[in-house]
């Protein structure tokens, strides 16, 4: 098997970009905590407003449309020029699970045999169908997986109040025991960083909630199904994902493979994120636009072009590339 080359500057921009998104994230989520300085809903609905099934959801079970719902439509524009980017880029779900999906062990062939599509990838499709049908009915149902509510309550119920509760006994232990040497004691420092994390950080008191350890125990084995499969809860189970894999599915920025290049390695599948087979019928409404396939190809025969010709042609009528050279 080829060696991979070097990770590309793309690769580690979306990490970035990544990241960026995760903590805008977690810092909106610290202005609905109460703390001495909060002031509560100062754009918490920034990322809920993006979401194009947060805001269908609310049409077909409301029969209306909230103005600031109107970003979703930004995010459907650009799906249906740059595929799934959203899964890719910004989705700050997706990139805890990326975190955890970058730190499965295991030899590339191993990663390799588990990387491609999987028919049971089409279990997304059918959870959004069901909640859009719920949703017909009146129901409002789509907040069970949609990831930025399912995100959002694991943190409020779960995540927040367990970091919460650790810190404060770290804090309270410090300060009672105050170990040290001399005039110089761990206070000195533990002291300033706790009135720091009161007044910014911690909760002005500690909260509870029915069910925190069912919905920690979900998150958790949501987070850990990423050993199993490389960003298991995008490719099986997101119903956001599936909405826009739907839009996305025939993007005008698509994967080229330059035949004459490609040596059928297919190193492009190890690091493959969605399942969206690289090495061989690419499928747009899986890809998470990753780059992943692209940095790791070694013969560099992989590339993501805009395609806006009349002979550019939908997921479902794609055909195989030429038979592989012998050798």
């Amino acid at each position: 098997m080829a060696k991979k080359k070097k990770t590309s500057w793309i690769v580690w921009l979306r990490r970035l970009i990544q990241t960026s998104f995760l903590l805008l994230f977690c810092y909106l989520f610290l202005q609905t905590v109460y703390h001495p300085i909060n002031q509560a809903g100062r754009g918490v609905t920034l990322f809920f407003n993006l979401d194009p099934l947060v805001a269908l959801d609310f049409w077909l079970a409301s029969h209306a449309f909230v103005g600031a719902m109107l970003l979703s439509l930004f995010t459907l524009a650009v799906t249906l020029i740059c595929g799934r980017w959203f899964c890719g880029w910004v989705c700050p779900l997706g990139a805890v699970h990326n975190f955890f999906t970058s730190l499965r062990s295991g030899r590339a062939k191993q990663k390799l045999e588990a990387g491609g599509y999987n028919s049971w990838q089409k279990a997304k499709y059918y959870l959004l169908v069901a909640f859009l049908v719920v949703a017909l009915l009146g129901a409002d149902v789509v907040g069970w997986l949609d990831p930025f509510s399912f995100f959002f309550r694991s943190l409020a119920t779960s995540i927040y109040p367990a970091i919460n509760k650790v810190l404060v006994a770290v804090f309270t232990w410090a300060y009672d025991a105050n170990p040290g040497v001399g005039p110089v004691r761990l206070t000195l420092v533990t002291e300033p960083i706790y009135g720091f994390l009161r007044k910014y950080f911690l909760a002005a008191g500690q909260p509870y909630y029915w069910g925190s350890l069912l919905i920690g125990t979900l998150f958790i084995t949501v987070v850990a199904l990423n050993f199993f499969r490389a960003r298991f809860w995008c490719r099986y189970v997101c119903p956001l994902g599936a909405l826009l894999g739907v839009v996305g599915k025939n993007p005008l920025v698509r994967l080229k493979k330059n035949a004459e290049k490609c040596n059928n390695c297919r190193l492009c599948l190890v690091d493959c994120q969605g399942g969206a087979t690289p090495d061989n019928l690419w499928k747009p409404s899986e890809c998470f636009y990753c780059w992943n396939c692209q940095s790791d190809c070694p013969a560099q025969a992989i590339s993501f072009t805009v395609d806006c010709g009349p002979d550019r042609v939908p997921e479902a009528s794609l055909r195989p590339p030429h038979p592989a050279r012998p050798g």
